[in-house]
C-alpha cells in the first residue's frame, strides 16, 4: 500500500467520526469499516506502514510531549499516543515529528488517545478472511516486520520530564494547556 492510499484511510475514518459526531473510541470501528473495504494483502500492507509510522515516532519530545498531555506517559501509554498521532493524518504526525508543541493546535486540554486503533487492521483481515489473530500476525511476519519499537534506541537527548521549567520551554503551548498553575 502506497503513503497516499494510506493517509487517504486515515483521514477518510476520522471524516468519517467528526461527520457523525462521534468519539475517539469511535475511530477504531470507523478505521475497521474502512479497511474492511481493502483486500486482505492491501490491510496488512497498511498495517505494515502504521508500525513504521508509530517507530519513526519513537523520539524523547514526543515522548515528553505525551507525559505532559497525560500527566505521565509508560511505554504502554507512548505506544498508544504514537498511534493517535499516526490516526490524525499527514500533516499533523509531521508537524510533530519536528514540533511536538504543533500538538497544541488540536488539543483541548483533554488526553484524546484511543488505544485499539493500531488494532483495527488485524480485526480488519480477520472479518474479511475469517481467520485468527494469530494468523494476522503471522502473515505480517511473512511479509518481514518493519523497524521495531526502540530499534538502536529512542532518537534525541534525554531529559526530565517532571521538569515543569523544562516542559514549558521546550513545549510552550502545550504547557498552557496541560500544567496547572
Amino acid at each position: 500500500m502506497d503513503e497516499d492510499r494510506f493517509w487517504t484511510i486515515i483521514d477518510g475514518a476520522r471524516r468519517d467520526v467528526e461527520a457523525s459526531g462521534g468519539t475517539v473510541r469511535d475511530w477504531f470501528e470507523a478505521l475497521r469499516v474502512r479497511l474492511g473495504a481493502e483486500t486482505p494483502e492491501e490491510i496488512l500492507q497498511f498495517r505494515r506502514r502504521f508500525d513504521r509510522l508509530t517507530a519513526a515516532a519513537y523520539q524523547t519530545d514526543l515522548w515528553g510531549a505525551a507525559s505532559l498531555i497525560n500527566g505521565g506517559c509508560s511505554d504502554d501509554g507512548f505506544h498508544y499516543f504514537r498511534s493517535w498521532l499516526v490516526g490524525q493524518g499527514k500533516d499533523v504526525y509531521e508537524k510533530a515529528l519536528v514540533d511536538p508543541d504543533s500538538l497544541a493546535d488540536i488539543l483541548d486540554g483533554e488526553w484524546p488517545v484511543e488505544a485499539a486503533l493500531d488494532a483495527a487492521p488485524a480485526r480488519a483481515w480477520e472479518g474479511k478472511t475469517g481467520r485468527t489473530d494469530a494468523e494476522f500476525y503471522q502473515e505480517l511476519d511473512r511479509l518481514g516486520a518493519p523497524i521495531a519499537e526502540g530499534d538502536g534506541g529512542e532518537e534525541g537527548e534525554d531529559w526530565d520530564f517532571e521538569d515543569e521549567e523544562e516542559l514549558q520551554r521546550r513545549f510552550p503551548r502545550l504547557a498552557q494547556l496541560y500544567l496547572e498553575e
